[in-house]
């Protein structure tokens, strides 16, 4: 491991660690108000630092992924930022980014998820829920930017989903890097799937909370 790499390391796991402490206090905290909006600046900024090193990492040491971790939390968690923030309804260029990284990369992780599960390796199905989860989002982006969502608080309902999305990501990740250290052995694939079963009904209900 060479002292630049190990600096990105240090870098990728404060920021991450961060992004943790910030995220799970704003997710057990009251929603609105401005201490809300702070930690979720700081949750946001620490976030893309650490997703946005991990994908450096990934190509210095070929990490696959640690990449698609890296591409979901910037997605998630730039374009939840983007939906609560847009001052106007039509779509940025950064929008356009955004959706149009997460379209070629939800659709490559589909395409990785058939071949590993033609492998039998348990992983793609891992992919599959990522890259099905990533192209819904994209349509979801493009219904936005064509003006055919008419709720009055679907930019709150997004922003509420991929910020919780990108806090998955983040526990996904430590749960992860740090199965070896648990008194029992489960498949991988168990570490990468259960976060996301456990936290995605929790985004559910306060999406629905919202649209009453």
């Amino acid at each position: 491991m060479t002292p630049f790499y190990h600096l990105l390391l240090l870098l990728h796991i404060t920021a991450g660690s961060i992004a943790l402490i910030f995220g799970t206090i704003n997710i057990m905290a009251k929603k609105g108000g401005q201490r809300h909006r702070k930690m979720g600046r700081i949750f946001v900024t620490s976030m893309l630092i650490s997703a946005g090193v991990a994908l450096v990492m990934a190509q210095l040491k070929p990490n696959p992924f640690l990449f698609i971790v890296g591409v979901f939390t910037i997605y998630l968690v730039g374009t939840a930022n983007r939906y609560i923030k847009a001052e106007s309804e039509t779509p940025h260029l950064l929008d356009w980014m955004y959706s149009l990284g997460m379209l070629v990369f939800g659709s490559l992780f589909l395409i990785w998820g058939v071949v590993s599960l033609l492998k039998n390796d348990p992983m793609g199905y891992v992919m599959l829920v990522f890259g099905s989860i990533g192209l819904f989002s994209v349509y979801r982006d493009l219904q936005n930017y064509r003006g055919e969502i008419k709720h009055t608080n679907y930019r709150l309902i997004i922003h509420i989903g991929r910020m919780v999305g990108g806090y998955t990501a983040t526990v996904t990740a430590v749960l992860v890097v740090n199965a070896h250290h648990l008194p029992f052995a489960l498949p991988e694939f168990i570490y990468w799937l259960t976060p996301t079963l456990i936290l995605t009904p929790l985004s559910i209900f306060w999406i629905k909370k919202r649209k009453k």
